[in-house]
């Protein structure tokens, strides 16, 4: 019997939280879904992992920035994550660089939730706003 992805999510967990090392659970999980015929699944069973562990209080955030951020954003981005769910109790930031950026920051959080603070994201909204002769 296939066990179900929300199931191995759950497992994946578990095993995160009795502290496996993140290189041997990575072989485990490559080898199941190898044997299984279903590395196709790998991408969706890596959002419910995040998903059930959001649930769980375990919150990650994926915060793309034009330049490296400091302690300091950091710290307010957990805060801000601890203000919109009050549930949380640990945060993981995960920083990417992307040099395309003008300035700002986006932020997903748990692979959903999208916060777009870029200037891009800023300057299109001022067009829309004069485009509509709002401004």
């Amino acid at each position: 019997m296939k066990t179900s992805r929300v199931e191995l999510a759950k497992i994946i967990s578990d095993k995160i939280d009795g502290g496996i090392a993140p290189s041997k659970l990575a072989k485990e999980i490559a080898a199941y879904l190898l044997e299984e015929r279903r590395i196709n699944e790998l991408n969706s069973l890596i959002r419910d992992v995040i998903k059930y562990r959001a649930g769980k209080g375990f919150k990650e955030i994926d915060v793309v920035s034009a330049h490296e951020i400091t302690k300091a954003i950091e710290i307010e981005i957990k805060k801000y994550a601890g203000s919109i769910d009050k549930n949380t109790k640990s945060v993981v930031l995960n920083s990417k660089i992307n040099k395309s950026l003008i300035g700002g920051l986006k932020l997903e959080i748990n692979a959903s939730k999208l916060l777009d603070l870029t200037v891009r994201a800023k300057f299109n909204n001022f067009k829309q706003l004069i485009n509509q002769g709002k401004v």
